[in-house]
């Protein structure tokens, strides 16, 4: 089991202010930035409201499948009732509130006022020793390709600018287009809003000076995340994939953070080879949803009559 240094007062960087309002500039005209406060401690997130017809609302935390925890909660279990009677309220037609791998307290009290579990997995690799240590372990293929990416003359560093994101995002909307697959795309004005918040890091690969690959990193209190990558593919032979995580993974590393979590792979199994040549581990995360009964009476009364 993967044990939590982050502090009950910092919560996580997801359910923050400085992120969700950045996320709310990038969204549509209908969604606005909602404040859930205890009132039996300090304990508070911010998340996301999406106004529907009829005074309802959705509400989402935090948004794209990320965790929420509460900042300043101290005891979750005077915090947390105040939290959920807040997000029930009849208004709300429901919200799914997602857990980090290592936020066990958080699962516990969520368990308890009858929400619906769901259990996934995300990948993890601990920093429990040196970058150095962390290298050894990596699989002789991550080691390799690594090495060869530095052959190739592949250089990593953190974009400064937001021409490095315009460029960025001309290589992720190509990949796009040839990935049909894909059931979600982020705007380009999120990775603009993004890039200007402290905490979110984008790591860029360059060749001969030319930008061929980049990914998203996002420190999370104690561990870093894996948001988001692309690459020119037809440069793949020079393995700027694998440079862009070693150095994510040092950085990570130098900066004293317990674990770097690689996110979920939904089944696919190259995804899950990929995550397990760094040495990560596939862990349990958490999913608690809430569905408002009487929206959801509304919704079959509608179709009987459509009948």
């Amino acid at each position: 089991m993967l044990s939590s240094n982050i502090g009950a007062a910092e919560g996580t960087f997801f359910s923050q202010e400085r992120f969700i309002r950045a996320v709310a500039r990038a969204e549509t005209p209908n969604v606005r930035v909602l404040k859930l406060q205890s009132a039996n401690s300090p304990a508070h997130l911010f998340g996301l409201e999406y106004t529907r017809t009829h005074n309802r609302r959705s509400v989402s935390l935090a948004p794209y499948g990320l965790p929420a925890y509460p900042t300043g909660a101290g005891q979750l279990q005077e915090s947390i009732p105040g939290l959920l009677r807040q997000l029930k309220s009849l208004r709300t037609t429901g919200f799914d509130w997602n857990v980090r791998f290592d936020h066990h307290d958080l699962a516990k009290q969520l368990d308890q006022p009858g929400l619906t579990r769901i259990e996934g997995t995300t990948h993890v690799l601990r920093l429990d020793r040196p970058y150095d240590g962390l290298f050894r372990g990596f699989s002789e293929t991550a080691r390799n390709k690594v090495r060869r990416a530095g052959r190739h003359g592949i250089v990593v560093y953190r974009a400064t600018e937001h021409l490095e994101v315009e460029k960025y995002y001309a290589l992720y909307e190509k990949l796009i287009t040839e990935r049909t697959e894909w059931n979600s795309t982020y705007k380009r004005t999120l990775f603009d809003e993004l890039f200007k918040v402290r905490g979110v890091m984008l790591l860029v690969a360059k060749l001969d000076g030319i930008i061929i690959g980049g990914g998203w990193f996002i420190r999370d209190g104690n561990s870093s995340f894996y948001w988001q990558g692309a690459m020119n593919y037809q440069y793949k032979r020079y393995f700027p994939h694998y440079a862009i995580i070693n150095s994510a993974i040092r950085y990570a590393s130098e900066k004293g953070m317990a674990s770097f979590n690689m996110g979920a792979s939904a089944g696919i199994q190259t995804l899950e080879q990929f995550k397990s040549f760094w040495g990560a581990r596939r862990v349990a995360c958490w999913t608690f949803v809430w569905r408002n009964p009487v929206w959801r009476s509304v919704a079959r009364i509608r179709s009987a009559v459509r009948w």
